[in-house]
């Protein structure tokens, strides 16, 4: 009986280390995208919203970024660990019959990470629940598409060259790319 919790034990325990360095890869990236994506659109955010008259950066509004930043480390982060481990296990190996499944895979999952991504924003934003249903409605379908375009060539090279525990971060630093696109679309009104 003591070894059985001892193996179940380090097991979880074998999971911390990439699920911490996945939660920082995952934060930095979108919160970096975020940045990025304020600094892109500065000229019209400075018309529009009041920040911090201290502010060395008066374009850019970091109480949206904490709120991107804290919807990627609450909702995309678990998502997206669980999404890859899963993937893993069902789909080992790196031969391309596999990699075409886990890209599928992924494919067939990004509506309800995307969905995540919109509802969660929303309401830390102080939205209501109906809000975020339409948000998810209305841009849906036009992200999924820019999903499609974007991430398959960068799904195949990290599940041909990567390894499972350093995928996070790879696939992290692709997202900061994709971030600025998500920011833009789930901070739009």
């Amino acid at each position: 009986m003591v070894a059985f919790w001892a193996v179940k034990s380090q097991g979880w325990s074998s999971l911390i280390k990439p699920y911490v360095w996945t939660t920082m890869a995952i934060g930095t990236s979108v919160t970096l995208g975020d940045f990025i994506c304020q600094f892109l659109e500065r000229d019209k955010s400075i018309l529009k919203v009041e920040h911090d008259r201290f502010s060395s950066l008066p374009w850019w509004n970091y109480h949206r970024s904490l709120i991107m930043c804290t919807s990627a480390v609450l909702v995309s982060t678990p998502y997206s660990f669980t999404l890859a481990r899963t993937v893993e296990r069902i789909f080992p190996g790196k031969q391309s019959i596999q990699i075409a499944k886990k890209m599928l895979s992924n494919i067939v999952m990004a509506p309800i990470g995307i969905s995540l991504v919109f509802t969660s924003i929303t309401l830390l934003k102080g939205q209501s629940l109906s809000d975020a249903q339409e948000k998810v409605s209305k841009d849906m379908p036009r992200t999924l598409f820019a999903g499609a375009c974007y991430w398959p060539f960068v799904s195949f090279l990290n599940f041909r060259f990567v390894p499972l525990d350093f995928r996070p971060l790879v696939g992290s630093a692709a997202g900061t790319v994709w971030n600025i696109y998500m920011s833009s679309v789930a901070n739009k009104q």
